[in-house]
This record gives structure tokens, sequence and C-alpha cells, in this order.
């Protein structure tokens, strides 16, 4: 692929979200282009690009022609972006604490500061291994009694709890779709940690390879921008050694009896655009995965 295309799909692909993109966010986010450039390089022949009339600039943001209203659009999401961030690093601090947890992410729209009035904020939770059900449950209960669960028709600015992976499951290329998967491939690496710096490290080493190789795109220098400093409170490593043995495993085998069996009957409810995951290591709940939605408007503008 030509540099002049590669440029052209990355602007096309954000532009399906209303988010247009300055000269060096392009380089950042470069699809599948996998020649060493430089920014001046991504600058001139943006400018050749601009008077072909292939795309238009306005306020140092690219867009595709007749799309320079998206501008104002990405100015006024920045400000709901910064509303949200302070909920998510209010609330973070709980979660965090919750015995099991290793990671927590945000992803999705505000992961890139694109969220609107009516967006919850999506979060990617990493649990130890055999504790999937038993974390799920005092995460779900603290965001339920604070009032900030998305759940019903309550949405806008809440908390999505609709991704759950242990560490055994972090390598999210096995989620793809074909033939190509670029909403999955901006997800992963768009995922913007809070809480578990050694985890998300692990994380983008099991993620890097899939990423580079079938869509030339890297983890940005400053993804873990909202990561907390954190070490285990005494809180948290006394609740883990209580329910880290028999106590826990039995808990655990409870819950998951009980939600499993109604998380599979939901399953037969839904239609074919579901992405519903239940494993041991993966609860993955999507009513509706627009990813090929996504990916054949994307391929209609380019």
């Amino acid at each position: 692929m030509n540099l002049k295309s590669s440029i052209l799909k990355t602007i096309a692909y954000f532009d399906i979200f209303d988010f247009p993109l300055s000269a060096e966010e392009i380089l950042d986010n470069l699809y599948n282009y996998n020649k060493p450039v430089h920014i001046k390089e991504i600058k001139g022949t943006l400018k050749e690009m601009n008077e072909d009339n292939k795309i238009e600039e306005l306020k140092d943001f690219f867009v595709l022609k007749g799309r320079c209203p998206i501008v104002e659009t990405r100015k006024t999401r920045k400000f709901i972006a910064e509303k949200y961030w302070n909920r998510t690093k209010m609330y973070g601090l709980y979660m965090r604490s919750v015995p099991f947890v290793k990671m927590i992410a945000v992803c999705n729209n505000l992961s890139y500061d694109n969220p609107n009035e009516q967006s919850d904020i999506d979060l990617f939770i990493v649990i130890k291994p055999g504790r999937m059900w038993l974390a799920r449950l005092f995460i779900t209960l603290i965001l339920h009694f604070y009032g900030v669960r998305r759940y019903g028709n309550k949405v806008a600015g809440r908390f999505c709890l609709s991704f759950f992976v242990t560490t055994k499951e972090l390598n999210i290329g096995k989620l793809q779709i074909k033939p190509e998967d670029p909403y999955l491939a901006y997800w992963t690496k768009q995922l913007s940690p809070i809480y578990g710096e050694e985890t998300y490290n692990e994380y983008m080493k099991q993620n890097e390879g899939w990423l580079k190789n079938e869509y030339g795109l890297k983890f940005a220098e400053d993804s873990k921008k909202h990561m907390y400093v954190y070490n285990r409170s005494m809180r948290k490593k006394f609740f883990e050694f209580i329910f880290g043995g028999w106590l826990g495993d039995l808990i655990e085998k409870l819950l998951k009896k009980t939600f499993k069996k109604r998380t599979l009957r939901k399953m037969k409810e839904l239609g074919p655009e579901a992405s519903i995951v239940v494993t041991d290591d993966m609860l993955k709940f999507h009513n509706n995965d627009k990813r090929r939605e996504y990916y054949e408007k994307w391929e209609k503008i380019n």
C-alpha cells in the first residue's frame, strides 16, 4: 500500500466516528504502512492530497471532503471526555481495590477522547484466573451502590461492564473477524489503562505482533498517561488471602453456576449481530457487535 492510500484509509476510518486527525495523529495511527516514515513526509503528502482535493484541512486537522464540521465536534467532545475521565479516576479508586483485579482500562470512545453526551464509559477488566465471577460481582455491586453502573436505559456517563478476561486471555487478536478488523486493531491499540501497569505491559507484549504485522500499528508512547501509581493495599491483600482458598473456590463455583446459566439463556434470545463469549477466562457481552458494519462503511468511503 502506498503512503497516500494509507493516509486516506486512516482518515476514513476515524471519519466514521466523526474524529478528525492532526498530522501527528495520522502518523501515530497510520494504517497498514510498514515502511519508515517521518512526520515531514506525512505533512508533505497531506499537502499534496489537499491540493488534489482528496482531503481538506481546517485548523491543523485533516478530514475527508465536505467533513470540516467534525472539527468542531471533536472540540466539543474533548470537554465531555475531560468530565468522563474525572469520573473514571474517582470510581477507579474503588474498582482497583477489588480483590483479584489485575488491570482496569478504558476502551472505545473515551479511550481516545471522543465520547458524546449519550456515551457510556466502557471498561476492559483483567482478573486473576479462577476468580472471574467473584471479582466481577464485587465491581458490579460497588458501581451499582454508587449509582454509576450502566443498565437498562441508564447509559450516559455510566460504567459499562461488558468485557472481562483473565491474564490467560490477554491476546485480543483471537477475536478478529475476516477479512480485516480495523475496529479491533484500533480498539486494542487505543486501550487506555488506569490501573495494573505490569499486566498492561504483558498485554502490549502479547498484542504488538499481530498489530504490527497485520495492520502496521503500534502502541503509542503515551498509552499509560492515565495510569494510577498504586500498590496493593493491605486490605486488598487481606481479602485476596481470605477468598484465595477453598472459600473463594466455593463462592466462585456457585456464582459461575448461577450467572453462566442466565447468560447462556440470554444468548439464545439475541440475534446474529450479538457477540457474546462466556468461558472460564473471558466474559464478553456485546449485544450488538458493529465491527462488520463499520468495516463495510469504511470500505465504501475509501
